[in-house]
């Protein structure tokens, strides 16, 4: 039985990821729509592993031995379990390790006032910033991006760096990111993590045309971009990260057209997530 409700998890998993395509075809740049991407998409990427986790640790609690329901369990299920809850505390561990190894090398770094924004600065000739960190990430500039901008369009960079901390992207995208690594197996993961770190983007970049002209923002992304591209880790929000050109031509879509999304989970996202724990509920079914 056991065996049982992890093969149920896991269809239902595949199910989620597969049929979730949210974004592989153009949609309107319109706030309801970027919205309804952003809430599917997170819990699209959730789910599947909130689910597999409830189940593995329903199993773990009702253990090897016993009956569920009409049916006796067995052993391969007890181990199965445990090897994913043991992966996703490697994968925890791991991520936690490299972000605060990542904020005390950055931390070596002087400090600095940049246009009223408190910054860290790389001794690079890359056109780079990122706001690093977790809950209270630092804004992190290269030499290079400041000898390349003028005031207004560095102004525009460090807003929309400024949108990554109000959000707290750093944050909840460590959260985000580790749920993609622990599923890179189920269909849709890439796809499903690279819509939501543009949507990230758009968000910023929504917040920073309240502070800033939308066209200086456009000019500075266009600008910015043009240099070698750095990935990102999920635990840093950049200006610019790899990305296809229809990635960019979204960001500059919005921006011109003046899209201003909300982007939130809110009560109604946690409402469609409480199923994923019914496996907790078979508990106490287990003698």
């Amino acid at each position: 039985m056991h065996l049982l409700m992890i093969l149920m998890a896991l269809a239902i998993a595949l199910g989620l990821r597969q049929g979730n395509l949210n974004g592989q075809s153009p949609t309107p740049l319109t706030p309801s729509s970027l919205d309804q991407r952003w809430r599917h998409g997170i819990i699209a990427l959730v789910a599947p592993v909130l689910l597999l986790l409830t189940t593995a640790i329903a199993v773990l609690c009702m253990g090897a031995q016993g009956q569920m329901v009409w049916q006796g369990t067995g052993l391969a299920s007890y181990l199965l379990s445990w090897l994913f809850l043991i992966a996703s505390l490697t994968c925890l561990t791991r991520q936690t390790l490299q972000l605060r190894r990542t904020v005390s090398q950055l931390r070596r770094y002087p400090q600095t006032n940049i246009l009223g924004y408190s910054c860290r600065i790389l001794d690079d000739t890359a056109l780079f910033s990122a706001q690093v960190g977790g809950w209270n990430p630092e804004l992190t500039i290269t030499q290079g991006l400041l000898d390349h901008l003028d005031g207004d369009r560095l102004a525009a960079v460090l807003a929309h760096e400024q949108g990554h901390r109000v959000y707290r992207d750093t944050f909840w995208f460590f959260w985000l990111g580790l749920c993609y690594r622990l599923t890179p197996w189920l269909p849709n993961s890439n796809h499903l993590w690279q819509d939501l770190l543009l949507l990230r983007e758009i968000r910023a970049d929504a917040w920073a045309a309240q502070q800033v002209d939308e066209l200086v923002l456009a000019e500075s992304l266009l600008d910015v971009v043009r240099a070698p591209l750095r990935s990102t880790t999920p635990f840093e929000a950049a200006f610019s990260c790899t990305a296809p050109p229809s990635r960019l031509e979204q960001r500059i879509d919005a921006l011109l057209c003046g899209t201003r999304p909300g982007l939130t989970f809110g009560w109604q996202g946690l409402v469609q997530l409480v199923w994923v724990f019914l496996p907790l509920a078979t508990i106490p079914f287990h003698h």
